[in-house]
């Protein structure tokens, strides 16, 4: 008999059902559901009134509520490996509930989040095996580092190159400074790009008036500004071309990516790992501008196809940017294909 494999991540471009495909195609049978952000989740890191948020979750047991309507919908509960994106929703209900049916399951986690930004650490406990994409995460906690993947199924392909410099991502208030800057230094005529940036979902405060109130006082803190930042690009009061309202799929993204002569990388602040877009550029040969300064410690590193900008003092050279040119791939990243990626860690539980 197969395998049986209980996967729960965040929904990522779709990226989730690729992943449920692979492993599929790799003979597991496999069940796949939302590893889901609940209203008034406490575990962001910049996440205000965290007391509050975390009495809501004691007192009203959203997560319970939600897994509860998950697993119902599954009509075997029978499984050999739980292979978590993230912790969301990880909590003590899930694991009692599978297992007590499962009393040789197999837990892993994988974060490509970073500390910084989400705060899992209680959860750990509950998985055989944790990875995080960050390298420092890795030596702060005690976990295996493992890198961001890449989908195969894209490389290999020439495609005409349309644009000389590609982003796509989530609104926040660094990335939309960098690319503003980005875009108005001087030199660039003539440059195309296919730059998307899209406004998360709506935090907690989200409400006109207390916009209208911060806007007109005269708070100088980081969480006023980014308030009215995040505000005023979900609700289209800020107007730029790059911006949008939605995402875009996988296949969209990809195709424009591989359209593109230059990859931009915008790592979230603070954060070290290695973001998907970065690997899938290597990974296709395209050359990188990146604010991930860690970089150059890699083995795979190469100036001539990785360049770094600082945030605040950004230093382009256009005609690089305009100059076509093709790079080979490291070995290192050709192990982080996606079945690869997977069958390095979920292997680890049937040997």
């Amino acid at each position: 008999m197969p395998q049986r494999v209980l996967l729960i991540t965040p929904e990522f471009y779709g990226i989730e059902k690729i992943v449920k495909s692979v492993l599929e195609k790799s003979d597991y049978e496999v069940t796949w559901f939302e590893n889901k952000t609940l209203p008034f989740d406490y575990h962001g890191t910049k996440s205000k009134l965290k007391f509050l948020r975390r009495l809501y979750f004691l007192l009203f047991l959203p997560k319970v509520r939600y897994l509860s309507k998950e697993l119902k919908t599954v009509k075997n509960l029978k499984f050999d490996i739980l292979f978590a994106v993230n912790a969301n929703v990880v909590c003590t209900y899930l694991f009692r509930k599978l297992k007590n049916g499962n009393p040789g399951l197999y837990s892993i986690l994988y974060l490509w989040d970073s500390f910084s930004k989400f705060n899992w650490t209680k959860e750990l406990r509950y998985f055989d095996k944790v990875y995080t994409f960050d390298r420092d995460d890795s030596i702060k906690y005690k976990i295996e580092y493992k890198p961001n993947f890449y989908i195969k199924g894209y490389t290999n392909i020439i495609y005409k190159t349309e644009y000389d410099l590609f982003f796509v991502g989530k609104f926040s208030p660094e990335r939309l400074t960098g690319i503003d800057k980005l875009l108005n230094l001087p030199d660039n005529s003539g440059i195309q790009y296919f730059i998307k940036l899209w406004p998360g979902y709506k935090i907690l405060f989200h409400k006109h008036l207390i916009y209208r109130f911060l806007k007109k006082s005269n708070f100088k803190s980081t969480w006023v500004k980014q308030y009215l930042l995040n505000y005023e690009a979900f609700e289209g009061i800020i107007r730029r071309d790059f911006l949008v309202t939605n995402s875009l799929d996988y296949e969209e993204v990809q195709h424009n990516l591989l359209c593109s002569n230059v990859i931009l990388d915008l790592p979230y602040q603070f954060q070290s790992g290695y973001t998907h877009r970065l690997i899938e550029a290597l990974a296709n040969g395209k050359k990188v501008i990146t604010t991930n300064s860690r970089i150059r410690k890699e083995g795979f590193y190469d100036a001539r196809q990785i360049r770094i900008i600082d945030e605040q003092n950004q230093e382009i050279d256009w005609n690089w940017i305009r100059e076509k040119s093709t790079f080979p791939i490291p070995e290192y990243i050709l192990d982080l294909e996606l079945s690869k990626w997977l069958k390095s860690m979920i292997d680890v539980a049937i040997v």
